[in-house]
């Protein structure tokens, strides 16, 4: 009885998230390679939460905590030590949310041809080289983030 009711609980849950399918790809500069995965990502009120398929890891950001969970292991972050993880996030969510004074806030927008590029301001720019995206709508064409170590991620909506 007792998982049916946990079911019912946990897809009650996702029902009041806003949720996209997408696929990730990331390039490590000091490995010269790129790895990709494919996901979900849902956004509550107070977190989020990204469900990868390919591995099955679950990471769950909330506030300056990152829960990364993958089968029975748990950790746990602190991101106040990991400012440029903690930025991924923000920036996600601001995007998605079209949260133009959160982004003002550390970045310089400007928009050419339905492309809007980020350009981060002093505080950031230690982590982050640039960011551009595309977003149709709703719907987000790519992001794609240029680290300052040369790293990049891109990420392209499913839909």
């Amino acid at each position: 009885m007792f998982k049916y009711f946990f079911a019912l609980v946990v897809f009650t849950f996702f029902l009041c998230a806003q949720t996209i399918h997408f696929s990730e790809e990331k390039y490590f500069e000091s490995l010269e390679m790129s790895f990709n995965k494919k996901g979900k990502i849902s956004f509550f009120k107070d977190k989020i939460v990204i469900v990868y398929a390919n591995d099955k890891t679950i990471l769950t950001y909330s506030d300056n905590l990152l829960i990364k969970e993958k089968r029975s292991d748990k950790v746990e972050l602190d991101l106040r030590k990991k400012p440029a993880v903690k930025m991924f996030f923000i920036l996600f969510e601001a995007i998605y949310f079209d949260k133009k004074e959160i982004l003002q806030a550390y970045f310089t927008l400007k928009t050419i041809n339905g492309i809007t590029k980020l350009i981060p301001h002093k505080s950031i720019a230690t982590y982050i080289k640039g960011v551009a995206y595309q977003k149709k709508g709703k719907h987000l064409d790519f992001l794609k983030i240029n680290m300052s170590n040369n790293d990049r991620i891109l990420i392209e909506e499913n839909y």
